[in-house]
């Protein structure tokens, strides 16, 4: 398991590193054309647009896979002990409910009915950058069940090593 997530893990930060650094030389490439050269680029506002579309949607899946999204633990803090594990692979249930229902059909639906609509510069179609969505969804699913195995493998800590109640692996800030 640790290897299928450290094998994913590194594929999307290579992904993410690339579209990123293309994202940058093709921006300043639009601000060199435009001002240096008067004659502004035509392809880089909607690659930019639709590159960010795919490292948006990929990044959600990556940082949901390493728990690093966004949490309200104000009640979780209050939570006896035992319970916050429960409530960790409620999360992850949640989040693959959210991928099936939302980022897989919902996705595949999308992309469908744009499969016919061309991006008006890149002759694109657009079902292609909304297949981000279901690719996405797939991937959250992943991590989720990764996630949900590393909780029914962790043991609880002792309340008397840690006062959060937090399991065994769990990052600990000071």
């Amino acid at each position: 398991m640790k290897i299928i997530r450290k094998w994913l893990d590194r594929t999307i930060e290579v992904f993410a590193c690339v579209v990123m650094t293309m994202m940058v030389l093709v921006a300043c490439w639009q601000v060199i054309s435009r001002y240096v050269f008067n004659d502004p680029s035509t392809f880089s506002e909607e690659l930019l647009r639709f590159s960010l579309v795919w490292l948006s949607v990929i990044g959600l899946a990556y940082v949901a896979g390493k728990s690093e999204h966004i949490a309200l633990t104000l009640f979780l803090d209050k939570f006896p002990k035992n319970l916050v594990k429960y409530w960790n692979m409620l999360i992850q249930v949640v989040f693959i409910l959210f991928a099936i229902y939302i980022m897989i059909i919902g996705g595949w639906k999308v992309s469908s009915n744009a499969m016919m609509q061309v991006s008006p510069v890149l002759q694109l179609s657009m079902g292609k950058v909304y297949y981000a969505l279901p690719l996405s969804g797939v991937l959250i699913i992943v991590y989720s069940v990764m996630n949900i195995v590393d909780l029914f493998k962790a043991q609880p800590v002792k309340a008397s090593d840690n006062e959060k109640g937090s399991l065994v692996g769990d990052k600990q800030y000071d």
